[in-house]
């Protein structure tokens, strides 16, 4: 015999004894199931077959906990910066409107500054006006007469006086000096007397004289070459003058707009900030609801803290906490039943609007927290309820109507979500896979597989 052929021989021995191997496993398998289900079942003179009849009825899954009222809004309003309170208009309890007036501070500060940032803006507009308007034909006249009447004064300077200024100027010296003559001779004459000092021959004499001085001074200022510094000043107002034409003829620069703009914005900002300190000294609602705090009265100086808790009633919240291992039985969208301890003959129901993403800490055991609205119940004289109370809370995490129910113990787990029961027919169980819907601690929903009436087992007890 070759090697081939005692390989061959030996795979054949190799795939037969694993049929084998297959069909003695199929054949325990099947003895298995037999004896655990079928056999199992069927009872011997010693036993009896417990039984239940499949019914409809409902069913609800809840999960249990508690819960405490609060409002679905609640606001602490305070002012931004403080101040001393004017006035508190409100007390606990009232029931305001969106934008009524809940407290004033003193507004005096806050009135001046507004006044401030008001001015300052509009001195910024005029500026941003005169850089970029069109020259006024006034002032364009004002600037050429200053110009030219520098150039003049600098030309003078520069060609000193004329032949006819120095006669002029000769010709009223000439008449100054001989008017003080006559003055001081009229003087002299009585200059003895005891009042000659207030005499009209006195004022004469002093015009006369001050006259001659200015002659004088005018002469020799006609007659003398001007300084350096008179020049050099004469020259400055000439350039001054004609950089102050110009000016007005070419407008303002791109830079010096844009600084002018930036001015505008900035006295606007400021405004607008005054503005709102100013309205942050009236405390107003921001919402319709209930005062259910006040905390300082007119006179006192208050912080940034709360003056007025305002708080929304007409449609509050429960925030209720589950046990870690109801976690499956609760989610957005859940129906809710609420006993009030103090409201016990009231039986209010909500839905389940948020489950925080974090468990918290009660009482050292990780809990589920929750929120649900309420509605509101048939006895409108307990609404709005106060906020504050204690409630039991149950979460319906399932419910069934008039649905095909079997108890638990006729269920069989073929695998994880699959399920049997053992129908009895003419007294001998047969099993028949069910679709199971919710399920509790005692019944479970049976969608498809068996019909009202059908006898199921739920066990086999022994008998005497």
């Amino acid at each position: 015999m070759s090697a081939v052929s005692a390989l061959f021989r030996d795979r054949r021995v190799v795939i037969v004894v694993v049929l084998v191997a297959i069909a003695l496993v199929a054949a325990g398998g099947g003895w298995y199931y037999y004896a655990r289900y079928v056999q199992g079942e069927t009872p011997s003179a010693e036993e009896t077959t417990h039984t239940a009849t499949v019914r409809r009825g409902n069913l609800v899954i809840v999960a249990g906990g508690t819960g405490t009222l609060i409002p679905n809004t609640e606001v602490d309003l305070s002012s931004s910066s403080g101040g001393r309170l004017a006035g508190v208009l409100v007390e606990v309890g009232d029931q305001v409107q969106a934008g009524d007036v809940l407290a004033r501070l003193d507004d005096t500060d806050a009135q001046s500054q507004v006044t401030q940032a008001e001015i300052n803006l509009r001195l910024a507009e005029l500026q941003l006006a005169e850089l970029t308007g069109t020259p006024d034909a006034a002032d364009l006249a004002a600037a050429q007469f200053q110009l030219t009447s520098a150039q003049e004064a600098l030309e003078d300077l520069l060609n000193g006086p004329s032949a006819e200024e120095i006669i002029i100027a000769q010709a009223d010296l000439a008449t100054a000096e001989k008017q003080l003559q006559q003055a001081q001779s009229a003087y002299d004459r009585v200059s003895w007397r005891p009042d000659a000092g207030s005499s009209s021959q006195a004022m004469d004499l002093w015009s006369a004289t001050a006259a001659y001085d200015k002659a004088r001074a005018n002469y020799e200022m006609a007659v003398a070459d001007a300084s350096e510094e008179q020049i050099a000043a004469a020259r400055a107002s000439v350039a001054q003058a004609q950089s102050n034409l110009n000016n007005l003829l070419k407008g303002a620069t791109s830079e010096e707009v844009e600084t002018a703009q930036l001015n505008v914005e900035q006295a606007r900002h400021n405004l607008t900030s005054a503005q709102i300190q100013l309205e942050e000294t009236v405390l107003t609602a921001p919402f319709s609801g209930t005062v259910i705090a006040v905390a300082a009265s007119a006179g006192e100086m208050v912080g940034t803290t709360g003056i007025v808790t305002l708080a929304d009633l007409s449609e509050p919240l429960v925030e209720l906490y589950l046990d870690e291992t109801d976690l499956d039985l609760i989610a957005v969208g859940y129906e809710v039943e609420v006993l009030f301890d103090a409201l016990p003959n009231e039986t209010f129901t909500g839905q389940v609007v948020r489950v925080d993403p974090v468990l918290v800490e009660m009482e050292g055991a990780p809990t589920i927290q929750a929120l649900a609205t309420l509605e509101q119940g048939e006895n409108d004289s307990l609404w709005p309820l106060p906020g504050g109370l204690n409630a039991s809370v149950e979460v319906i995490a399932g419910r069934a109507q008039n649905a095909l129910l079997v108890p638990v113990e006729a269920l069989r787990e073929l695998s994880p979500g699959q399920y049997a029961v053992f129908v009895m027919l003419d007294g001998e169980p047969q099993m028949r896979q069910v679709e199971v819907g919710l399920m509790d601690y005692a019944y479970a929903e049976i969608i498809s597989g068996l019909e009202q009436g059908d006898e199921v087992s739920t066990g086999i007890v022994a008998t005497e």
